[in-house]
């Protein structure tokens, strides 16, 4: 089983939906694309986003709009958020039944970070970080997710 974890993003609809829609950025849309396809082919793939508001949530989970981010905060607020809404504990769980792999913005890596440097997930980011880290541009992440879940899964 793989879990790809990405993060909210400011772009949402008007109206509660499932995770995997609500989130209209571009990044989470050509996320889900690429889930769509290696599932299409076959491999067991789960999607989960980081969200601002609620933690670490599956992608089918229905959630209301809103309007938080982890972006501009200092690292240590950051971390703290992650403990006290259960987004450590929550990765950690997935970490320890899964293979993840993570796609997320510098601010949403340090919220896990800790996970991340124990469990050895793999990391696709143009930031150098704990894991499996893939160097990718910020723009073709979801083509290096596409190419790893393929390899991963044959």
């Amino acid at each position: 089983m793989f879990s790809v974890v990405a993060n909210c993003t400011r772009e949402k609809l008007n109206a509660a939906a499932p995770a995997r829609q609500l989130y209209r950025g571009p990044s989470v849309q050509r996320i889900v694309k690429v889930v769509d396809e290696v599932r299409a082919a076959g491999a067991p793939v789960a999607l989960y986003i980081i969200s601002a508001k609620y933690g670490l949530v599956h992608e089918d989970q229905v959630l209301e709009p809103y309007d938080e981010t982890l972006s501009g905060k200092p690292p240590h607020e950051i971390k703290m958020w992650a403990r006290q809404t259960g987004v450590v504990e929550a990765m950690e769980r997935l970490a320890q039944v899964s293979t993840v792999v993570l796609v997320v913005s510098k601010p949403y890596y340090t919220a896990v970070e800790d996970v991340v440097c124990a469990y050895d997930p793999y990391v696709l980011s143009p930031y150098k970080a704990c894991g499996r880290w893939i160097k990718t541009g910020n723009f073709d992440k979801h083509l290096a997710l596409k190419k790893l879940l393929f390899e991963l899964w044959k």
